[in-house]
């Protein structure tokens, strides 16, 4: 298995890969963004905090949830326990990266609002 890369570090780089890296500031919730669209291409790891072992959270665990933080936090509006330490497999992402790309994905001529709910994941192509 490829390394776990913190969630927010992979959102940064599919941000470069896909964004206008000279760009700067970043807006306030451009990573959020970037998370969902890569929560919807490829498994999201998690767990409660640092001490518990990540694992891979299933749709119906991130039902509900936002990104926030940078997308350091799997934050639930209804008061369930928010996912704090948030992770994907480096293989996955890059193959998640070069998923949106060939789809004409451009995080620089995103809009950065709060989506009202998390949307399924596609299946792989």
């Amino acid at each position: 298995m490829d390394e776990l890369v913190p969630l927010t570090a992979a959102s940064a780089q599919a941000y470069l890969a896909l964004g206008d890296a000279g760009r700067a500031p970043l807006a306030d919730g451009v990573l959020d963004v970037v998370a969902i669209a890569l929560s919807a291409c490829i498994p999201i790891y998690g767990g409660h905090g640092d001490a518990q072992p990540l694992r891979v959270l299933s749709d119906g665990e991130m039902r509900g949830g936002r990104f926030i933080q940078g997308a350091a936090v799997l934050h639930f509006p209804s008061g369930g326990p928010a996912f704090t330490h948030l992770a994907v497999n480096s293989g996955d992402l890059a193959a998640a990266i070069a998923r949106l790309k060939k789809a004409g994905v451009n995080f620089s001529q995103a809009r950065f609002e709060h989506a009202p709910r998390r949307i399924p994941r596609i299946a792989p192509a």
